[in-house]
């Protein structure tokens, strides 16, 4: 018989310990961790652009300054009112960009002296549409001293109405503001949340103070 083989020689293996196995572990998953919220982040800013968009940027700038207006508030009313679709037009007649009936529009044309040349198609105009209603915007807030619920709340029901509910203990405790929880209708207390969360939404994603996005 020949000589035998010899035995293959066994390697010795260090057994890695548990600390050694979280120094790699754990800096991945912080990188996994950083990944995922980048991702997260930029996917809910890009909804957020796309759920407020803004059109008419350098108009509702010009017509803010013109009339004392925050321009996110403008935005709002406008992304509201009419998704920024100047040909829009409700139901019950309201067109243009801030939805502006055609009799309102006769007596806010009365404000600039125009009421003689004032055509309803004019409406339709986004120059023409947020002069009228960032003035009666305006109006409504230095008549409700800038109080933003109170001014959207008059926008959708009307000053009248707004006066009602100021002057009703069950609606207003002070009888100068308005809890929105205690708005009486249903569909102006969801108009004016709508209002104020796009106020917020407006102001946080654009700088109006450029004339980029």
């Amino acid at each position: 018989m020949g000589a035998s083989l010899p035995r293959a020689r066994r390697r010795n293996y260090k057994k890695k310990s548990p600390y050694t196995r979280l120094l790699v572990i754990i800096p991945c998953l912080a990188l996994l961790i950083a990944l995922a919220v980048f991702y997260v982040g930029r996917y809910q800013k890009t909804l957020a652009y796309r759920q407020y968009p803004l059109s008419y940027k350098e108009l509702i700038v010009e017509k803010a300054e013109e009339f004392n207006l925050q321009p996110w508030h403008i935005a709002a009313v406008v992304r509201c009112e009419s998704s920024f679709n100047p040909d829009a037009t409700s139901s019950a007649g309201a067109r243009g960009l801030m939805q502006i009936m055609p009799e309102t529009g006769a007596w806010l044309a009365g404000k600039f002296g125009e009421e003689a040349d004032f055509d309803p198609a004019a409406l339709y105009d986004p120059e023409t549409n947020l002069k009228y209603g960032c003035w009666f915007l305006n109006w409504l807030m230095a008549r409700y001293d800038e109080n933003v619920v109170l001014a959207t709340c008059a926008y959708h029901a009307g000053h009248g109405t707004v006066d009602k509910w100021l002057a009703d203990p069950a609606v207003s405790a002070d009888g100068k503001t308005i809890d929105p929880a205690n708005i009486p209708y249903a569909s102006t207390k969801t108009y004016v949340s709508r209002i104020l969360t796009a106020y917020d939404k407006y102001q946080e994603l654009y700088d109006f103070t450029s004339t980029g996005g």
